[in-house]
């Protein structure tokens, strides 16, 4: 990741923290500010643009970080016998580690704002176990979205990826807070990953909302299952 795209991940993060504070500063969450509180379930759309600006971040970022390595630069590992299957693998982990990285970040800013501007608000250091798993979850699912998007990408080109994952985002999130208000059909949130790092929707302990645990053993299934299909796709892709 070069500087220039690091620095305007860096603004994207300011600026969403900005947002937050000015629409919706009155409402705290574990670090102050709605970074890993979310969306609230009453789908405020101001606060669903705002959360998404960082995603929207990660997926322009992440865009053909797998495909676009493995048809160009890769084909000049494999000539000196590097295995296409074992480059995949390398590609995906610098993406988990850049994704948390960047997420990290974005948690720690939160945390730093929300004492500068109101420490009253900042109530996560009475609760640091329920911070460690809400944002473990929100790290988590950013990773595995954009995993979804690199794999499509395997099958499908980088614009249709790329709009496949936002759009299912954006439904995901609207329709995780009509599910929450109505109280029905709530098992479906299980298939609608964005609201699983969200602490308006995720109850720590859980009191009606998304299972932690169930969340993390999806995610990891999830995890488990794109692993398998990007390494078969990637075995039988036409690299010519």
């Amino acid at each position: 990741m070069t500087k220039r795209i690091f620095l305007t991940m860096l603004i994207v993060i300011l600026m969403q923290i900005l947002l937050f504070d000015y629409f919706d500063g009155s409402k705290a969450d574990l670090t102050g500010y709605m970074i890993v509180s979310g969306v609230p379930i009453s789908n405020k759309f101001v606060v669903l643009g705002t959360w998404y600006m960082f995603f929207s971040g990660l997926s322009f970022l992440s865009l053909g970080y797998l495909r676009q390595y493995i048809s160009g630069y890769g084909v000049c590992l494999m000539i000196r016998e590097k295995s296409r299957v074992k480059l995949g693998i390398s590609r995906i982990m610098k993406l988990m580690i850049l994704i948390f990285g960047l997420s990290l970040i974005q948690l720690l800013f939160s945390i730093v704002f929300a004492f500068i501007n109101n420490v009253g608000q900042a109530f996560f250091y009475d609760d640091f176990q329920s911070l460690i798993c809400i944002a473990s979850l929100y790290m988590m699912s950013n990773f595995v979205l954009v995993f979804i998007q690199m794999a499509l990408e395997l099958y499908l080109t980088e614009q249709v990826s790329l709009l496949l994952i936002n759009v299912y985002v954006l439904f995901s999130v609207t329709s995780g807070g009509v599910l929450l208000s109505v109280q029905k059909l709530t098992w479906i949130l299980y298939f609608l990953i964005p609201n699983f790092g969200m602490y308006e929707r995720v109850h720590v302990p859980e009191s009606g909302g998304i299972s932690p645990v169930l969340a993390f053993m999806v995610l990891t299934i999830i995890t488990i299952i794109l692993c398998v299909l990007s390494c078969i796709r990637l075995k039988k892709m036409d690299l010519t």
